[in-house]
């Protein structure tokens, strides 16, 4: 988007200048290489010329040499400040290259030296959705529409920048209309990709299959789509999808551990167990897989397979914070407190930002008993990570089952967490049931309802969940609600003692030594 404007200075030397005129020439032919040899030979002859600078960064700019790029631009700035295109050129470059601070502050000078510059105000609202300012990012951007329907880019990062702002549906409308876009295809995917990564998984199931037969890497295409479904819980389709790509021809270890939990999530652990292994066979020094591995068997009670796989994820990856953290995670069902505690440790110092291993290491201190060191570790990683909505979750349900039961002043403090929680998470489900089993007992059961429902809803495989609310639906004398969500809770609890029914004797003993 590096936009070239008319050479109109003086020429300094007629070698320079027929150089400098050679290479205008062949760069409005499209001919890039030859106008970098003459514009470099222009330079040369002619140092401090401007314009020869910043046309050469200009054509090297078109040419992706970004960094040489901007050393000329910058040159040909210092010596004409006021050069409005050129510092936009220099803007444009710096947010390829990701300096999205220094690119802010160059765009920013050129909006407030020409208000109306559509292209400088086209990339400052994309700087500003990429330095996450999404409400700046919608002002700018929707003050252009005909420049950002130009590129499926800056479509996307308008619809991202809906998305965060709470406009779902705005965001929804500037991807459909990607299917329109002479982008084609490529710029239909990314839109896919916008509305998968802000979870919004039908419009990005309905993107990606808009595009099945043109998209060129039907495999590409294919496993996104999969994924997609796999998050809309169409878990069998989500199989379809697959084989399709394995019967074309496409196998990878992505794609099989995407079979295995598509397999899983339908009961079938055997078939899941098998993917695993072909996922493992196409890329044994993928942890993930392993990782995978290890969550199954933990969840159906195999502790020491469940054991055996997060360690050997950390073979495969020994400063695996995520191994680490598995391996912690096991070792706190079997029983292993201090082994779990010295696990969570290493994967937070592995990663200072990981709000799972430092929630770990919270809950393995309060299983030792030592409420005020995990207290202390949940403190500390807030005041770092303000953001984390997990952190906040765990910290007020410690407070609301420990101090808080008995302490209205923690109580109230614990409310506040968990409502910070879900002011920054609405899909954590443990702070809407802490809250309504709070409201629960004591009495105030429209809340409790309204919690508790919020909760079923955002995590409907959670037998628990299904309990309290059932108790809420018999205060409110609403027997068949109850009814239902009794039946619930009974077919989560008979499946979840169907599981461990289904772990041997000899796996569950060697599990808990």
């Amino acid at each position: 988007m590096l936009i070239a404007v008319p050479l109109v200075g003086v020429a300094q030397g007629g070698s320079a200048q027929a150089h400098a005129e050679r290479g205008r020439q062949a760069f409005a032919r499209g001919e890039v290489n030859a106008a970098e040899a003459e514009l470099r030979q222009a330079v040369r002859l002619a140092p401090e010329d401007a314009e020869y600078l910043a046309l050469l960064g200009v054509v090297l700019g078109m040419q992706q040499k970004l960094q040489e790029s901007d050393d000329y631009l910058e040159k040909a700035l210092r010596l004409d400040p006021t050069d409005s295109a050129t510092r936009r050129n220099l803007g444009w470059n710096q947010f390829q290259l990701g300096q999205l601070a220094r690119a802010k502050t160059n765009l920013e000078r050129v909006v407030k030296q020409k208000p109306g510059d559509p292209q400088a105000i086209l990339v400052l609202g994309m700087v500003n959705e990429e330095l996450k300012d999404y409400r700046v990012a919608v002002r700018l951007l929707e003050s252009i529409p005909e420049q950002v329907r130009q590129r499926p880019e800056s479509m996307a990062a308008l619809a991202r920048a809906y998305y965060y702002t709470g406009r779902q549906e705005n965001a929804r409308e500037v991807l459909k209309k990607l299917q329109l876009h002479p982008a084609g295809p490529e710029g239909v995917f990314l839109g896919g990709q916008v509305a998968a990564e802000l979870h919004d998984f039908e419009t990005a199931a309905s993107l990606f299959g808009s595009i099945h037969e043109p998209y060129p890497d039907t495999a590409k295409l294919g496993y996104n789509l999969a994924l997609a479904e796999y998050h809309m819980r169409q878990f069998a389709q989500g199989v379809e999808t697959l084989r399709r790509i394995t019967a074309a021809g496409h196998e990878s270890s992505e794609i099989y551990n995407l079979f295995a939990w598509n397999l899983y999530k339908q009961d079938d652990f055997k078939g899941a167990a098998a993917a695993l292994d072909k996922a493992i066979a196409l890329d044994p020094a993928e942890e993930m897989n392993y990782l995978d591995g290890a969550m199954m068997l933990l969840e159906h009670h195999i502790y020491g397979g469940a054991l055996d796989a997060a360690e050997k994820a950390l073979e495969v990856a020994p400063d695996s914070y995520r191994g680490n953290r598995l391996k912690a995670l096991v070792e706190i069902k079997m029983g292993r407190v201090n082994d779990a505690e010295s696990h969570y440790r290493k994967a937070v110092q592995l990663n200072p930002a990981d709000a799972q291993a430092i929630t770990g290491l919270a809950t393995a201190q309060l299983d030792k008993g030592n409420a005020p060191e995990a207290e202390e570790t949940l403190k500390k990683a807030i005041d770092r990570l303000p953001r984390e909505a997990l952190l906040y979750q765990a910290y007020g349900s410690m407070l609301l089952w420990g101090e808080g039961a008995n302490n209205s002043a923690s109580e109230a403090r614990a409310v506040e967490l968990l409502r910070k929680a879900i002011a920054l998470d609405g899909s954590l489900a443990e702070a809407h049931y802490q809250l309504g089993k709070l409201a629960l007992r004591e009495d105030r059961i429209r809340e409790a309802r309204q919690e508790l429902e919020a909760a079923v809803k955002l995590d409907s495989a959670s037998s628990k969940n299904h309990y309290a609310l059932a108790q809420v639906y018999r205060k409110l004398a609403r027997t068949a609600d109850a009814a239902r969500e009794v039946e619930q809770f009974q077919a989560l609890k008979a499946k979840e003692e169907r599981a461990f029914a289904g772990v041997s004797a000899a796996q569950r003993s060697d599990g808990n030594h």
